[in-house]
């Protein structure tokens, strides 16, 4: 979501706003935002900011992620019995209460965001989740990657879209396409310990590239248009950041049904019946979806955005 706050940001300039990217948690850098219309919020608003502020609070809060998410984060820091967490269903529920306007880019976020809101409460509003079109749309490779196919995966890797379900099928991809590789990035070096023992005991890895590192915009967009597929398998179908800018940059996409910009869609659950998809997808017998969304622009969003503020500003 840092992301997208960021993208969101630097096109909100474009129309004409006057519009920063904070950081709560950096005190000495608040001064520029005290005397601000109206304030955005995806997780934390450091009570002490609003004793700073020249105007009255006007909030948006935008929803950080998926609701079960954050549901299943709060549970396990109770799990761990400490004192005084950060609790994800108690920020979430606050913002739900008192920000002027709520915002999120998924309608089964909204369904479950509006089901807490006091009867005659502003709805959440459901925005486009666009992306900076100018920049990811078209590009050269710089080579193609490994395998064939070559298929690339750089998700998040919380548990509502990590490797593991695709990682778990992929031996049965590798059975029957022996030249197959898997390239996976931004797996971070804390999981290492459970992943590649894990997976190497499967016989994941031998056909697989698998690395903490993160890409940046230029070396994500060249792994979009060098490699065959972008695999980015997200619980409920939920669409994302990074598959919307692999669809924009013109990848061969695959999600779980529901992700209205993907190419091909392969059913959430046994991860047998996820390699035999996969597999139907790279014979080429199951044709690309037809009625595939056109991603958005990042300046559809910060227009949207910029309506709301008008509204309660």
């Amino acid at each position: 979501m840092h992301r997208v706050a960021e993208s969101l940001a630097e096109a909100e300039v474009k129309l004409g706003l006057n519009s920063v990217l904070a950081d709560p948690n950096l005190p000495e850098t608040w001064e520029q935002y005290v005397d601000a219309d109206v304030h955005v919020v995806h997780t934390h608003f450091p009570c002490t900011m609003k004793k700073r502020l020249t105007k009255p609070l006007r909030l948006v809060w935008v929803g950080h992620g998926t609701p079960d998410h954050v549901f299943q984060s709060a549970v396990q820091e109770m799990e761990k019995g400490q004192y005084g967490h950060g609790d994800a269903i108690q920020l979430t529920q606050h913002w739900i209460k008192t920000a002027d306007a709520r915002v999120t880019f998924w309608d089964r976020h909204a369904y479950i965001y509006d089901r807490m809101l006091t009867t005659g409460a502003r709805k959440t509003d459901v925005l486009p989740m666009g992306v900076d079109l100018s920049f990811w749309q078209g590009g050269v490779t710089a080579g193609k990657y490994a395998g064939e196919p070559s298929v690339f995966t750089a998700e998040n890797p919380h548990y509502i879209k990590w490797p593991y379900d695709l990682m778990t099928a992929w031996p049965l991809v590798a059975d029957e396409h022996p030249e197959a590789r898997l390239h996976a990035v931004y797996l971070p070096r804390d999981m290492h310990r459970a992943f590649f023992p894990w997976f190497n005991g499967m016989g994941s890895n031998f056909t697989s590239f698998v690395t903490p590192g993160i890409f940046d915009k230029a070396w994500l967009k060249n792994a979009f248009v060098s490699t065959d597929f972008t695999v980015g398998l997200v619980r409920y179908g939920d669409i994302n950041h990074l598959s919307m800018q692999a669809n924009a940059a013109g990848a061969k996409t695959i999600s779980y049904p529901g992700n209205a910009y993907s190419d091909f869609w392969v059913a959430e659950g046994d991860q047998r019946v996820i390699a035999h998809e996969l597999l139907e997808i790279f014979r080429g017998d199951r044709e690309p979806r037809k009625h595939k969304a056109q991603v958005p622009d990042i300046a559809d969003t910060a227009q949207a955005m910029k309506l709301i503020y008008e509204e309660i500003a």
